[in-house]
């Protein structure tokens, strides 16, 4: 599996805890292990990999998100927006092996398939932001 591939299970994740009161990395992904259990055992662990690195750094993610995200904050975004920005943060803060310009890329290829007109534009341009931010 490529991993743009892998990303749109994350951000199927992402989306989901989106909904979740208090979030159990566990039982999301015990449910989505379930209904995917044709994965392979290395891409199931990269997802699950980058799913808990996205949950456990999600206050400082928004945080980032908020800062970055002008005129917005995490609580009147999209939900959808919200999960592909949190993966794009991720990416970009938290990820060594992913260079800045494929997350952002990737970021706004997500948001082409799974968001409004707009959101490629202003997805593209808080990640730019976050990028060139020194955040990493």
């Amino acid at each position: 599996m490529k991993r743009r591939d892998a990303r749109k299970h994350i951000f199927n994740l992402v989306f989901q805890t989106e909904f979740q009161e208090e979030v159990n990395a566990d039982e999301i992904l015990s449910t989505y292990n379930e209904e995917y259990a044709d994965l392979s055992k290395d891409n199931a662990g990269y997802i699950e990999s980058e799913y808990r690195g996205i949950v456990d750094h999600i206050e400082e993610i928004d945080s980032i998100i908020d800062r970055y995200a002008v005129g917005w904050n995490v609580d009147r975004l999209a939900k959808t927006d919200l999960a592909i920005l949190r993966i794009g943060v991720y990416e970009l803060v938290f990820s060594d092996d992913i260079p800045n310009g494929v997350a952002v890329n990737e970021a706004v290829e997500l948001s082409k398939s799974f968001s409004g007109d707009k959101a490629p534009a202003f997805i593209n341009a808080v990640l730019v932001k976050v990028s060139k931010s020194g955040e990493q």
